[in-house]
């Protein structure tokens, strides 16, 4: 059976010990004794935080002092240690949320964090004018920051609560034609070159392909025309082949021929003067406005690849070890349909029920009395037998009867 106490502290003027601050309570889990503040200065509205605590206590949800004691400050050691052991290499972007995140939960108990704060947090955000996507990636951060919280041992989070999500339409659908893709490339230096060859036949990520832990020549094996990528390379942790054929294997050959000629020690497939590189957005945003190319990236290969590989015939399931995705979902955000996709799907979809014209419907009885279809027929005579739709001209090529139309 739990009590309710108040501490006392000795007044200076006249010496004697008085009740001062919240209601305190104790009560027994699993035997023991716990000493936790209702923080509640009320009677009773403490004794029912008591009765919530006991009723915990005896379904075996176990609260530690951690739990009430753990601020939003607390957590974020916790993150960052998660994403060390981890190798994650998106730390500088999870501190850009942090810096909006402190703004209003700073010095918080992260038991105070209700859904409600989170909407107060998501109008604020949303009156900053921050998109929602944004919005959205900073409220993933603060929800790892609690669920590791729980995870911990004595646990530092009780309960997790629901976190709003807005609608994001940020999607980008950006894609080139194909000979977009081959004027594009024909006007770029040519460290550009190959690493746009690369993205468009693969879809590998930008930082696989460039960069001190992109491609290297070790990776490559012409003879057998194929790329290993290690598991260290890639985002999902996962090793890869690709093999190569066509116009990529012979740009890659073209390559190593460069190399070997001019940097021979050169270790990186996609090198300028023999030295690796991060970035190239000058030389990309000049050569787009030289063929009047506009917004677009060089992401957008990335998208050109998972749509070729389906376009291609080649199973989704292999595009997808091919290009690196993990998820089905994201896979489908990159296998952009475009009009040129819907107009062959409606000339596919003509052509087959044109090959379904030539079945007839059929009777026995029409088979016993060896019915003769004469060859200038056409199939809407023998619908319904002689009640159906009678044509001229030609108008049955789209069913429609020559009738004169009755007013509604």
């Amino acid at each position: 059976m739990g009590m309710l106490y108040r501490r006392k502290k000795r007044n200076p003027k006249t010496g004697k010990l008085e009740p001062t601050g919240p209601w305190w309570m104790k009560y027994y889990d699993q035997g023991k004794p716990v000493y936790r503040s209702t923080e509640q200065y009320e009677k009773r509205e403490a004794q029912r935080a008591l009765q919530k605590a006991e009723g915990k206590a005896a379904e075996g949800q176990h609260e530690g002092p951690a739990i009430h004691r753990t601020k939003f400050e607390d957590l974020i050691e916790d993150l960052r240690r998660d994403y060390v052991l981890n190798g994650r290499k998106t730390w500088p972007r999870r501190l850009e949320h942090l810096v909006h995140l402190r703004k209003t939960f700073q010095n918080m108990r992260v038991k105070a964090i209700t859904t409600d704060r989170l909407q107060e947090y998501v109008s604020r955000r949303l009156s900053e004018v921050a998109s929602h996507a944004t919005i959205n990636r900073e409220l993933d951060c603060l929800h790892r920051m609690m669920v590791l919280g729980a995870h911990q041992t004595p646990p530092k989070v009780g309960r997790t609560p629901h976190f709003p999500k807005l609608r994001e339409d940020n999607v980008r659908e950006g894609f080139f034609e194909h000979d977009e893709f081959l004027a594009l490339r024909a006007v770029t230096p040519d460290h550009i070159k190959v690493a746009m060859t690369i993205a468009y036949y693969t879809g590998m990520r930008k930082r696989e392909i460039i960069g001190h832990k992109g491609l290297r020549w070790d990776q490559v094996n012409l003879e057998e025309g194929s790329i290993r990528l290690a598991s260290q390379q890639t985002k999902t942790k996962e090793s890869r082949v690709i093999y190569m054929a066509g116009d990529f294997l012979f740009v890659m050959m073209k390559a190593k021929q460069l190399r070997d000629l001019n940097y021979p020690h050169c270790p990186y497939v996609c090198h300028h003067d023999g030295k690796p590189f991060n970035d190239f957005q000058h030389s990309w945003r000049a050569a787009c406005r030289r063929i009047g190319l506009k917004g677009k990236t060089f992401h957008d290969l990335r998208r050109n690849g998972v749509r070729n590989l389906v376009r291609a015939g080649v199973p989704e399931t292999v595009a997808m070890r091919i290009s690196g995705h993990k998820t089905r979902s994201v896979f489908d955000r990159y296998n952009i349909t475009n009009e040129k996709d819907l107009k062959e799907a409606a000339t596919r979809l003509a052509d087959y029920l044109r090959e379904e014209m030539v079945t007839f419907t059929v009777t026995p009885s029409d088979l016993k009395e060896e019915k003769v279809i004469p060859d200038n027929s056409e199939v809407v005579d023998f619908i319904g037998g002689g009640g159906g739709i009678r044509t001229h001209g030609r108008l049955h090529d789209a069913g429609f009867q020559d009738r004169s139309i009755r007013p509604l």
